[in-house]
């Protein structure tokens, strides 16, 4: 019996890929009724001073590092290194981030709804203070899609939890930092689920290196300068530090396969197994 190296197998590998949505309807009806119960207007104000009543035990710069992960620009790094990793799921990526930069702009005008800052007489606020547009919470969609396009393609459970862990804590963050509603957030997070979830239908397709190259090229480019104009003197140090080293990988990893891709081909090697 003979098989492939595994430097070999990496595209079959890739091609092979399966998309899994058996509990991913459980995960949607789980956060729908969550969403449901916070429009209750009682119990939406009772978790918010709950949550957001933690702020001041926590240090600011880690509510700030953890609400930034759901940054849109912050986020498409981090997107983009896990592209590097798995190429055929950016059609995926890109329908449904799509979706949501157009849903979300629409959302917040047609609802216009206040945030916190702008009907409560005290609350913690860590950041800029926002008084408009609180639904849904565009970072807690972010945070969502990008968990739910990996969630139907992952086979390992504790990745899993982590990847809901996280996008959980990017919500909670919203509420900590004072700049949404419970239910902003939990609307957030069914928007993005659900826009990963139309996504999941989308053909995993497996580009060629030149493709490849020159998508990668112009998401860099396209995050380096959303990155040059957002970034400022009055944002945390600690932001701007996670923002840009985040981009300096991206960019040592996206110059590291372009080189790689440069290497002449090894004539295909068989081994018995």
């Amino acid at each position: 019996m003979f098989r492939l190296t595994q430097a070999q197998t990496t595209r079959e590998t890739a091609l092979t890929m399966t998309t899994d949505r058996s509990r991913y309807g459980t995960l949607i009806l789980l956060v729908s009724m969550l969403a449901l119960l916070c429009l209750n207007q009682d119990l939406n104000l009772s978790l918010f001073r709950a949550i957001n009543g933690l702020s001041p035990s926590l240090p600011q710069w880690l509510q700030l590092g953890i609400t930034d992960l759901g940054h849109g620009s912050t986020l498409g790094t981090i997107v983009l290194i896990c592209l590097l990793r798995r190429p055929e799921l950016m059609p995926r990526v890109l329908t449904a981030s799509l979706l949501s930069m157009i849903l979300v702009p629409l959302l917040k005008q047609y609802f216009d709804a206040p945030r916190p800052a702008a009907t409560l007489d005290f609350l913690y606020i860590v950041g800029e203070t926002r008084l408009h547009h609180s639904f849904p919470s565009g970072h807690s969609t972010s945070a969502f899609l990008f968990a739910g396009s990996l969630l139907m393609v992952m086979q390992d459970k504790k990745s899993k939890w982590v990847l809901l862990m996280g996008a959980a804590m990017v919500a909670l963050s919203r509420i900590l930092v004072g700049a949404h509603w419970p239910v902003d957030t939990l609307a957030g997070a069914l928007l993005g689920l659900s826009c990963a979830y139309v996504a999941s239908y989308v053909p995993l397709v497996h580009l060629s290196p030149r493709h490849w190259k020159i998508l990668m090229g112009i998401l860099l480019l396209t995050l380096l300068v959303c990155q040059y104009k957002e970034t400022s003197s009055q944002m945390a140090w600690q932001i701007i530090g996670l923002r840009w080293g985040l981009l300096l990988l991206a960019g040592v990893l996206v110059l590291r396969q372009y080189l790689q891709s440069r290497q002449p081909l090894t004539p295909r090697k068989w081994v018995r197994a």
